[in-house]
């Protein structure tokens, strides 16, 4: 059987943690390999899962920030130089809005390989999405969704298909709670969700675990991954912060993310 399978690459966020990368999230359905965001870290992180990088299809990045996007200029640097495994394929890049507008500030600075890394880039805002990739019984649909962060940031809806199965994945990037977020995760067989700061110490464009645990319910959604943990969260403890969760999100699995861990859809 072909696999669809999740993997979370990185947990963490932009405070330096051994355990813990920056967000980072893979999804491979058939032989189609998606990358969510990619945040400093994130391409030392998956060559030790043993990922690989040119096997990449689909780049998807949620908004701006560092702890989201820093690896992007390192990745099409590695594809276009690594020893031995020279790129001919294209690489699709799904970004927030303005996003082709950033790719061009980056190559004033950088230079014409940020555009022209030696393969064909095919750049795609949010406006431009759902966008499809299909190869042999294989097919992806990546769709974006606004969600409350800074005034770019979106989260993407997944839908993934191969052998006559189907699976949404939906994944918040950095958002409160919302309208907006319960609508992206409408139902989703795996909702992957920032679970950024403890009760109580909420600030704007973050969530809590019980303020999680309240959009999953919303949405009806089947299953349920958090990551993007600070250190006010993961002082709760993984006990703790599972029963905030449980408060109001009674029915599916709850996965506490760590780097590397897997979960076949």
């Amino acid at each position: 059987m072909k696999p669809i399978r999740y993997t979370m690459i990185g947990s963490g966020t932009l405070v330096p943690d051994i355990e813990r990368g920056a967000a980072a999230h893979h999804l491979q359905c058939g032989d189609i390999h998606v990358l969510v965001d990619l945040g400093f870290g994130t391409l030392r992180r998956m060559t030790g899962l043993g990922l690989s990088l040119n096997a990449l299809d689909v780049v998807a990045i949620s908004h701006r920030h560092q702890d989201h996007l820093a690896d992007l200029l390192p990745l099409l640097f590695t594809l276009r130089h690594m020893p031995g495994e020279r790129r001919v394929e294209p690489l699709a890049l799904i970004g927030y809005p303005d996003f082709g507008a950033d790719l061009d500030r980056l190559e004033y600075i950088f230079g014409d390989w940020v555009s022209e890394p030696g393969f064909p880039l095919d750049i795609w805002e949010a406006a431009d999405t759902p966008v499809e990739v299909e190869r042999d019984d294989a097919e992806v649909n990546i769709d974006a969704y606004p969600v409350v962060h800074s005034p770019e940031a979106v989260g993407f809806r997944i839908t993934l298909g191969v052998a006559g199965r189907e699976v949404i994945v939906a994944y918040t990037g950095d958002t409160e709670e919302s309208e907006e977020v319960i609508a992206l995760a409408q139902e989703a067989d795996l909702l992957i969700a920032e679970c950024s700061v403890a009760d109580g110490l909420q600030v704007p464009g973050h969530m809590s675990p019980r303020a999680v645990g309240r959009v999953a319910a919303a949405a009806g959604v089947k299953r349920l991954a958090v990551g993007h943990f600070y250190p006010s969260v993961l002082a709760l403890g993984w006990d703790e912060i599972e029963r905030r969760i449980r408060e109001a999100y009674h029915t599916g699995p709850i996965e506490l993310g760590a780097d590397g861990m897997e979960i076949d859809l």
